[in-house]
């Protein structure tokens, strides 16, 4: 239904979301979190019969959210602040819009926020500290044990604390903290304590956290190398679709074809995260999971209290002890594989010798797979098919008797890029006819007149005056530029080089250095007609 109704482009059409990436994904957040309250909704009544739940509808949707929106908040740090450098230092924003350096700070900001996501998410959650106490005193032991620090040893009531869960949370000692939800605390026996406490203790201890971070990182090179070869993929599948008559027909005006194209343009990348979070994420995690059981296993001396811990908490959750997940081996699987390797040390070197291995093997094919993204990014081979695809789409909707000035405004400027100079000026013609006052039309045409190749195109005057026009109604930093461009080709290069300082006092987010090389363009030309008058 969000496809259909095009709710994004909506949404992105109001003047202050327009500017902003963090208003845009948090619409986008927004959907989606909208979506998860109708799913937690269904399956209230079905946890309340299963595992004895007393939460209403709303506290239980609601403690669902609490614990499931701190995964949007890197995010929106990262977002904002980008927002904040668009606003106060366009030049720096300009600057970050080039996908290696946007990747550079992406990853650095991500690395900045792990130091500001725990406490924050403490809060966030209502985390407070474990009560002195028994408890207590044996989870502190078993982490002195194992040579661990956290910044604090936390009931972590999520759900109202009825969960049966236990977590690390934070990367830095003192900006750390080991979480163990109230039912969890109760439920289990010192020495199950202790082998949770121990498991937990196993993630610090061999940096699973850190890796977490490293395969975030990792995924957002592969989305950045491997967007220009899914491009190229998607853009020849709907150029396919496009040369049948359902294709244009879904993918046209008549289909409502701006959802169903934004839909079919993100699914590539949809899929890969799906790809990469089920397999290969899913990989490390599950043996993340066995590293630290067999940890707490050595550190205890004996399977016990982790394997008895897990059968516990399987019991009471209700979970099939048969079942594994994506991320987890089943119960019975752990459970096996820590009796079957108790009393041999060997057991946690063999497991750390396969991660090594396969880390390795990660990093060799992340190694390839994006240098090879980035290559097939220098060539550049998806531009023509790309216009090709926007080209016929355009055509077919004016060919179904549109007479959308914006459609002919489209197609005039991707043949000009195509270096159709006639047919650019023919759609642009159009395009005034219908919207005499359009300022983006105006500058198009403006532009064309006074830059083309063919001599017998140009037309400076007529430029001139269209460019005039069009900054009368919108001085924007492009529409300078083109009016620049006019004046030039008029023989007038002092207002050339005015009109090139309006373009970058204007304030430009994007293309500086271009901006910049007309203004020097426009200041040789002014120096060589000297300061006589000009016309």
């Amino acid at each position: 239904m969000f496809t259909v109704l095009d709710l994004k482009a909506h949404w992105l059409s109001l003047p202050l979301v327009a500017g902003s990436e963090a208003l845009g994904g948090l619409f986008a957040a927004g959907l989606y979190f909208l979506h998860l309250a109708v799913v937690w909704s269904a399956a209230h009544a079905v946890e309340r019969v299963a595992l004895g739940q007393d939460l209403d509808l709303g506290a239980y949707v609601a403690g669902q959210l609490r614990l499931a929106a701190p995964v949007a908040f890197p995010w929106l740090g990262v977002s904002l602040v980008r927002d904040l450098l668009a606003l106060f230092w366009p030049r720096a924003a300009a600057w970050l819009n080039s996908g290696l350096v946007d990747l550079l700070c992406s990853a650095l900001a991500m690395a900045g926020l792990t130091l500001a996501f725990p406490p924050l998410v403490r809060h966030w959650w209502g985390c407070r500290p474990l009560p002195p106490g028994p408890r207590r005193q044996l989870a502190s032991a078993v982490l002195a044990q194992a040579g661990v620090r956290v910044g604090e040893i936390l009931y972590w009531p999520v759900l109202g604390g009825r969960m049966l869960t236990a977590g690390i949370l934070g990367l830095v000692p003192r900006l750390n903290y080991l979480l163990i939800t109230p039912a969890l605390a109760e439920a289990l026996t010192a020495e199950e304590l202790a082998g949770v406490v121990a498991h937990e203790a196993g993630h610090v201890r061999h940096r699973h956290l850190l890796y977490y971070l490293f395969f975030f990182l990792g995924f957002f090179v592969l989305a950045y190398a491997l967007a220009e070869p899914l491009a190229l993929l998607t853009n020849a599948l709907l150029y396919g679709l496009t040369g049948t008559s359902w294709g244009l027909e879904l993918l046209g005006n008549q289909g409502g074809g701006q959802g169903w194209l934004s839909a079919l343009l993100s699914l590539p990348l949809v899929l890969l995260l799906v790809l990469y979070v089920r397999f290969v994420m899913g990989f490390f995690m599950r043996h993340f999971e066995r590293q630290a059981d067999f940890f707490a296993m050595d550190l205890l001396g004996g399977p016990r209290p982790i394997a008895e811990a897990l059968e516990r908490v399987a019991r009471l959750s209700g979970d099939s002890r048969q079942v594994p997940s994506w991320h987890h081996f089943s119960i019975a699987q752990r459970s096996q594989a820590l009796w079957a390797n108790a009393g041999q040390p060997q057991a946690a070197q063999r497991e750390g010798r396969l991660l090594s291995r396969a880390l390795a093997l990660y990093l060799v094919g992340l190694t390839l797979v994006a240098g090879l993204g980035w290559g097939a990014q220098a060539l550049d081979l998806g531009q023509g098919l790309r216009q090709a695809l926007v080209l016929r789409l355009l055509e077919d909707r004016l060919q179904h008797g549109s007479r959308d000035a914006q459609a002919y405004l489209a197609l005039g400027g991707l043949r000009y890029e195509q270096g159709d100079e006639a047919g650019a000026l023919h759609d642009l013609r159009l395009a005034q006819a219908l919207a005499p006052r359009d300022a983006e039309v105006l500058n198009s045409l403006a532009w064309v007149l006074a830059t083309a190749r063919r001599e017998e195109l140009r037309s400076p005057a007529e430029a001139l005056e269209l460019a005039q026009a069009a900054v009368a109604l919108a001085p924007r930093p492009h529409i300078w530029d083109t009016l620049a461009e006019a004046y030039l080709q008029n023989g007038q290069p002092q207002r050339a080089l005015a009109a090139g300082r309006a373009a970058l006092a204007a304030g430009p987010r994007e293309r500086l250095d271009y901006y910049q090389a007309q203004l020097e363009r426009f200041a040789q030309a002014a120096r060589q007609a000297g300061p006589g008058r000009e016309p």
